[in-house]
C-alpha cells in the first residue's frame, strides 16, 4: 500500500479521518505550498488540488492527498500543483474585499471539502473503510 499524507487546513478532516497520516496547515495557500514541497520532495498527488466546482479563495478550506512513496519527481503532479497555486493566486489577488463568513458557512465548507476528499479516497484501493459523510 501507498503512503498516504493527507495535507488539510480544515478541522473537520483532520479529526473525522485521524487514522491517516496529516500535514495540518494554517491556511487553503499553505495547503498548497506544502503539497507543492512534497512533489518537490518525490510525492505523487492522489487528489487534484483544485477539485469540486468552489473556486480557489473562495473557500477557506482545502484538502490534498499525496503518495509519499518517493519515486522521484513526477512532472504531472508538479504541473498540476503549479498551475494550482498560479489559480489561487489569480483569484485572491483578484479580489477587491476580504471574505468574512459565519461559522454555519465555515462548516459548510468543511462539509464540502470533507465530502470531495473522501470521493477521492473512495476511488484507491486499499484504503479501507471511510466514514459515509463529513456531516
Amino acid at each position: 500500500m501507498s503512503e498516504l499524507l493527507i495535507i488539510t487546513n480544515n478541522p473537520k478532516v483532520a479529526e473525522k479521518l485521524s487514522r491517516f497520516k496529516q500535514d495540518f496547515c494554517e491556511s487553503y495557500e499553505d495547503v498548497l505550498k506544502t503539497a507543492r514541497n512534497h512533489v518537490h520532495a518525490g510525492a505523487r498527488l492522489v487528489t487534484h488540488p483544485l477539485a469540486g466546482s468552489v473556486k480557489p479563495g473562495e473557500s477557506p478550506y482545502r484538502s490534498v492527498v499525496v503518495d509519499t512513496d518517493n519515486t522521484g519527481l513526477d512532472m504531472q503532479s508538479l504541473e498540476i500543483i503549479e498551475n494550482a497555486l498560479d489559480r489561487y493566486t489569480i483569484m485572491v489577488n483578484a479580489r477587491t474585499y476580504a471574505r468574512q463568513y459565519n461559522d454555519q458557512i465555515l462548516a459548510d465548507f468543511q462539509v464540502i471539502d470533507g465530502q470531495l476528499l473522501l470521493s477521492g479516497l473512495s476511488s484507491i484501493q486499499g484504503v479501507g473503510t471511510l466514514p459515509s459523510t463529513m456531516a
